[in-house]
Order: C-alpha cells, then structure tokens, then sequence
C-alpha cells in the first residue's frame, strides 16, 4: 500500500511539473525577493542600465537584447555591434511602447528608477515581466545582480556567471595579499567634473571598497554619508582640507579640469603628478558592471606599483577579454582601455 501511495504521490507531483513546464514560465525572486514568472525559454530582454547590458552580453546573451540603452562605449559597440542597432535614442519611460513593440519578454534593472508605476502596469499588461534589481551598491550586490540576470536569461548563463563570480573573488583575493601589510596607508580621493560640480564618493559606493581592497584610504569615507544621493557634490575648499596624495577621476575631461584647476595647485596629487583616470573598456571600471574585477588590480599598480611589478595589467586585461567576451583585444585596444575615456558615458 505504502508503495501504490509513492507511486500516486511520484506521478501527482511529475504531473504538476508538467503543468508547471507547459504554462511555459518559471519563477525568478527579484532583488526584493518577490517571485515573478517569466519564460520558460527567454529570448528577448531587455536591461535597463548600461552595465547591466554589458553583464547581459559578458553572459552570453548579446541577441537576446530587444532593446538597450544609448550612449554606450565605443569599445561596447565594437565588441557586441547589435546593440547598435537596437539603442534606444530616448529615456525608457517615454518610450514604452517602443518597448513593447520590440517584443521584449522580460525587462530587469533598478525599475524604481526608470519606470513609473503606470509603466510597470502597462508592461505587465502586455504579458512582458518586470524583474526588479536595484541592490548593487556592494561587491556582494553586484555578484548577486550577475547571478539574476543569469537565472533570467538560463541557458548556460548561470554557469557562465557562476566562473565569473569565481574570477571576480580570486582577483579581490589576489589583490588584498599584495596590500594587507601595508602599514600607511596612501590617502585617495576619487573626485570628478560635471555640469560645473565637483563630486566625490562615500563609503556607501562600490568604488570605495575598491580603494580599501587596493590598500588606500579614501579621505571621502564619511562625507554626507547619510544622504541617498548618487553623487555627493564637493567645493573645492573641501578638497583642499583633505589634500589627497593620490586622485582618481573618471574621465580625461574632468582630469583637465582638476590639474588645470589653479586652486588645487598646492595639493600633493597635483605636485607629485598623482591624478590617474579610471580606465574604461566596455563600460567604466569604477562604478556598477563586471568590469570592476579589474578596478582594485588597477587602482593597487597605481598606489603602489612596487607592490604589483610581478604583474601585467595588459595582460589581465587582455586575458579578461579573451574570457569573458571571447575578443582577442589588440595592443592598441589595450592601450585605449587602461587610458581612460575621453568623457564618461554612464547609465
């Protein structure tokens, strides 16, 4: 009897999973943790930032983008070209039915932020799920961000992300034995130019874990700390208090401005020829997107290259790309990288 019961049980739950498998979904928890369905076989997405389009790709999942944001990199267009050509030239939220004409299944990024509730409705409406995945202000963020976006798009993403995350965690690893018997430490501001402002960052922001893992210490940690803004906007008198030894910025226009900048003259990142741009690749190494594996190898070459001669960042770089976006990057492309962008494109 226990055995005819097994059997009834076996084949009650075989027949729910069928069900479940010809509804054509499945179920992905959003960084909320509430459930959402969305296709069994996912073949047209649809990120909402910049750097969630380059861990779309980076994943495996470049013809799988319906529709993507503008103003990408040059070096993003070269290395994954349909994206091009499905850039949207406007802000999501007034183009929503740009969206659901490109017949998107899932949409996924920091929703909140980009789409009213009004929109989410009219996406739902129209059978696309929304995946909502706002938390990625942390390495611990962005390595979850990397494995949902992988769970949405199955196929063998998640392994994919899976290796990458291993890769991720090996180069932090890496990089901390190089510079955890450092006893002083440099001090870092990471400061940038726009619109007319200067801008630093907390210790709220990945970048800062960046600058600790390298061994510096950023004289930024705890200003406005309290404040949800994006960018903590700085004078320059606040510059001046902290003098940095070593400024990181974002963009070779805002290091223009800072070097050419005659009151930050007598600052010792500016005597001692310390200002260094972040490099950008595909997108921007310091803030959101999987490219900030390479950013505290970086940062430690620039703070204490003594530290980090046995290792090449060409290489790293080179190697990155070969594995991650299967590009066999030339010496120039390299070169192009590690310089930095000429303005920063981010999103």
């Amino acid at each position: 009897m226990r055995a005819l019961h097994g059997i009834v049980l076996f084949v009650c739950l075989l027949c729910s999973s069928l069900s479940y498998a010809d509804d054509g979904f499945r179920i992905v928890k959003d960084s909320d943790g509430k459930e959402v369905a969305v296709p069994l076989h996912v073949k047209r997405v649809t990120p909402l930032i910049g750097a969630f389009a380059q861990v779309t790709c980076m994943l495996g999942g470049e013809q799988k983008i319906a529709s993507s944001v503008p103003r990408l990199s040059e070096m993003f267009y070269k290395i994954f070209p349909s994206l091009k050509q499905n850039s949207s030239s406007t802000t999501l939220p007034s183009s929503i039915e740009s969206l659901i004409a490109s017949k998107t299944q899932v949409v996924f990024g920091p929703t909140s932020f980009f789409l009213s509730e009004a929109n989410v409705a009219q996406l739902k409406a129209s059978g696309i799920a929304v995946v909502k995945i706002s938390n990625f202000a942390t390495i611990a963020e962005i390595k979850e961000s990397i494995r949902l976006i992988a769970e949405i798009l199955g196929d063998d993403a998640p392994q994919k992300a899976q290796v990458f995350n291993d890769y991720y965690e090996m180069m932090l690893q890496m990089v901390e034995r190089h510079t955890s018997t450092i006893s002083q430490k440099l001090n870092v501001l990471a400061l940038n130019f726009s619109a007319g402002n200067y801008s630093t960052i907390n210790d709220s922001d990945i970048g800062a874990q960046y600058i600790k893992i390298a061994g510096g210490n950023n004289v930024a940690r705890d200003y406005a700390i309290d404040s949800n803004d994006m960018v903590k906007i700085i004078n320059a008198e606040q510059v001046l208090v902290w003098n940095p030894d070593v400024i990181i910025t974002n963009s070779n226009t805002s290091r223009d401005v800072i070097v050419n900048n005659p009151a930050f003259q007598t600052l010792d990142a500016i005597k001692n020829k310390r200002v260094y741009v972040v490099p950008t690749g595909v997108y921007l190494w310091s803030v959101r997107s999987a490219e900030g594996a390479l950013q505290p190898l970086w940062l430690g070459k620039m703070f204490y290259p003594e530290r980090f001669s046995d290792i090449s960042m060409e290489q790293e770089v080179k190697q990155f790309y070969k594995t991650f976006y299967h590009y066999g990057a030339s010496d120039d492309e390299i070169k192009m990288i590690l310089d930095g962008a000429e303005k920063t494109l981010l999103r």
